[in-house]
């Protein structure tokens, strides 16, 4: 497994997808005072992302437009955050996503930059040690802001956290597909029996829901204990009415995996040998990097042999930007 953040995005864009369960996963993690003055639509997905670019590896996000109850329009932001070990740089990572919000709502509109919708930050967090980053902004600001004088000119704002971790399975949700996928995110990072994870997911996942194969493709990718017939017994186990389906889904998720394998394998002997001829004998170390990368990266490296000056070029991220 090279990168586990990708899967940890996909799992949680596959749940969010749904209205309804983006819809559960609100309403069951926001105060009550807040979700009080909620209308009952289900929230409007709002497509793109806010994050940098260079922290997309550890990070996922989703912004919704829901409705209050007297009509007023108002953002959900939704950021979960992979890292195992809470990150600091959070909460002022997040002031510049909700800058970024409100700048492609108003844009340059008088009346809109005179009237911003509210913006309600979620903060999902699924890594094995518990959040300890202030939820309150203010809170990290210097001893000297405390005063009332200087603390005027300070913004603040408090965001919601779901430490998945502090939260027993039973209570994750109430909505069982949701609850599935919030499960296979909690243990994703932590070190745990696999099998009583398998297990507990496999069976809050209601039957032939459409977020078996996303919820398989995670467990395949992330959950690196969890072998072939460890997830066949789960299955029949678990689901047994729907474990034909279930395991035509992951026959095709090996075979997939086993052609992208075959693929890579491939692409890197064929770098290694050009990188061979173009600079000469090739390093334990770079040999290993290549072996290593997936598809995508390989073709990256694979382009810039063609005119990298040094061997260490072709491995220059930024080279052909």
């Amino acid at each position: 497994m090279s990168d586990p953040a990708q899967p940890h995005d996909k799992l949680f864009k596959a749940l969010t997808d749904d209205p309804q369960r983006a819809g559960a996963l609100i309403r069951e993690r926001l105060p009550a005072a807040i979700v009080a003055l909620l209308a009952d639509a289900p929230p409007e997905l709002v497509e793109g992302s806010f994050i940098d670019p260079e922290l997309r590896g550890s990070q996922s996000d989703r912004l919704f437009r829901v409705w209050m109850a007297s009509g007023a329009e108002a953002y959900l932001y939704t950021l979960v955050e992979h890292k195992s070990v809470p990150d600091p740089g959070l909460p002022l990572q997040l002031l510049g996503y909700m800058l970024r919000i409100w700048q492609r709502h108003a844009g340059r509109d008088a009346a809109k930059l005179r009237s911003l919708p509210p913006i309600i930050p979620l903060v999902v967090y699924h890594g094995a040690r518990t959040w300890t980053i202030p939820t309150a902004f203010g809170d990290l600001l210097a001893a000297a802001a405390a005063d009332p004088a200087v603390r005027r000119h300070h913004l603040d704002f408090t965001y919601i956290l779901t430490d998945l971790g502090r939260i027993d399975d039973a209570h994750l949700s109430q909505q069982q597909s949701l609850r599935a996928g919030l499960l296979a995110l909690k243990y994703a990072l932590q070190a745990t029996d696999p099998w009583p994870v398998l297990v507990s997911i496999l069976e809050a996942l209601p039957e032939n829901d459409p977020l078996i194969r996303p919820l398989l493709v995670y467990i395949l990718s992330v959950y690196e204990d969890v072998d072939r017939p460890m997830l066949v017994r789960a299955i029949h186990q678990t689901k047994p009415k729907g474990e034909a389906t279930m395991l035509s889904l992951a026959a095709r998720e090996w075979i997939a995996e086993g052609r992208a394998e075959g693929e890579a394998k491939g692409r890197a002997q064929t770098l290694l040998r050009q990188l061979a001829r173009r600079f000469g004998p090739v390093s334990d170390t770079v040999r290993a990097k290549v072996n290593a990368a997936d598809l995508d990266t390989l073709d990256l490296w694979l382009d810039h042999v063609l005119d990298a000056p040094t061997l260490d070029a072709v491995f220059d991220e930024s080279a052909g930007q």
